[in-house]
């Protein structure tokens, strides 16, 4: 230890002490990382601050200046590291998607120690006119990145912390992502004119308000034909490198039972003999109740961007009004709603984690129904 410590003489002629601690090699040059300490004027000063700095190298706490000269795309990979570990795969996926699509084109090449308000504020300009509805989650990204950087103390404050958030005129559109009864009647007719297949899958989304992720994931394990009900409990996920899995669900209250109609039964035993006879052809194991109900020719897991490819073609086909997929299950629960089912169940047969859930997103109701409630205050108050 008193051999780190090194006695000297300035050109003045003053006797100083100075010391020396290998830290180790910077993984980006290769370079010897040292501590290096002089000017104390005696040893028990220079002992002192010696023993400081190197129980920070043992605790791995110390961070070498040429670290504190991280680009934000480096820093970036530093906190990904720890992230990793807290999320699941999709969300990782995700996340890396909104890096390398946005945040690192605008700040990855800049040096953490020179990041300015300026250089975030023109990042975030940029992103709100290139993602307008999910640039506010870019800026909650970065936040966490240089959080991290400051709780490292490779740098000292945040500067995304003091953007200003660029705002949208506030207009009021009509909610119209879902079909009326009289609309997604005629959509299951032509539907089932044009692909047997397609129909019964958005007859599922419409009857059950499932989402297409969970219906993609059903297997004939998850029917039970004798009580009429859907088990849901798995959901295909998108993970790195857009490799699909099954997850276990968005959230405890995805996992469900579902009672069905008896109609929608019917017609998916129809389509399971269709199945059958295709798998038979196909040499696949045609009566194994693991298979999927929706699976590829190659009797895989369907790519989730496929519902939409046969949405847009019955549209397109039949010259109808066009909602997204997810406009089905919008559907479904606008129908509970006007069909007198409440809240609370609506709720439990959606999945939903909180009743403020449903509320926010599915109390979009149909013209029907708000006549309704215009006639139904008219008759009372005149009664």
């Amino acid at each position: 230890m008193y051999n780190d410590i090194k006695e000297y003489t300035t050109p003045s002629g003053e006797k100083r002490y100075k010391f020396l601690i290998y830290v180790g090699r910077d993984e980006t040059t290769g370079r010897t990382i040292q501590i290096k300490k002089q000017g104390f004027k005696t040893q028990d000063e220079a002992l002192e601050s010696y023993l400081k700095y190197r129980l920070k190298v043992v605790k791995g706490e110390y961070t070498p200046v040429s670290k504190k000269n991280l680009t934000f795309k480096q820093l970036f990979e530093m906190w990904l590291k720890s992230y990793r570990t807290t999320v699941k795969e999709s969300t990782y996926a995700t996340t890396l998607r909104y890096f390398n699509g946005h945040i690192l084109k605008s700040l990855g090449t800049i040096l953490i120690s020179k990041l300015t308000v300026l250089n975030c504020q023109q990042a975030v300009n940029e992103w709100f006119i290139e993602a307008p509805r999910t640039y506010k989650r870019f800026i909650r990204y970065v936040n966490n990145v240089l959080d991290y950087g400051v709780d490292l103390e490779l740098i000292t404050k945040n500067p995304m912390r003091k953007v200003i958030r660029p705002k949208t005129p506030q207009t009021k559109k009509p909610f119209t992502d879902f079909y009326s009864k009289d609309e997604l009647n005629v959509f299951l007719r032509d539907a089932k004119e044009y692909n047997f297949r397609y129909f019964i899958f958005f007859r599922l989304l419409a009857y059950s308000g499932m989402r297409k992720g969970e219906c993609l994931a059903l297997k004939w394990s998850d029917i039970d034909f004798k009580d009429n009900t859907i088990s849901i409990n798995k959901s295909v996920t998108q993970g790195l490198n857009n490799r699909l899995y099954l997850s276990n669900g968005k959230t405890i209250n995805s996992i469900r039972t579902l009672d069905m109609d008896t109609q929608t039964m019917e017609y998916l035993k129809e389509w399971r003999t269709s199945q059958q006879k295709q798998m038979f052809k196909l040499g696949f194991n045609f009566l194994s109740q693991d298979n999927f109900i929706f699976p590829t020719v190659n009797n895989e897991i369907t790519q989730p961007s496929k519902p939409t490819q046969w949405n847009n073609a019955i549209c397109k086909k039949y010259g109808l009004r066009h909602i997204k997929v997810h406009g089905f299950r919008h559907t479904h629960a606008s129908l509970l709603f006007e069909a007198g089912v409440s809240m609370q169940n609506v709720k439990e047969r959606l999945g939903h984690a909180n009743i403020e859930t449903t509320m926010d997103i599915y109390t979009h109701v149909t013209k029907k129904q708000k006549e309704e409630t215009a006639n139904q205050f008219a008759s009372y108050m005149e009664n």
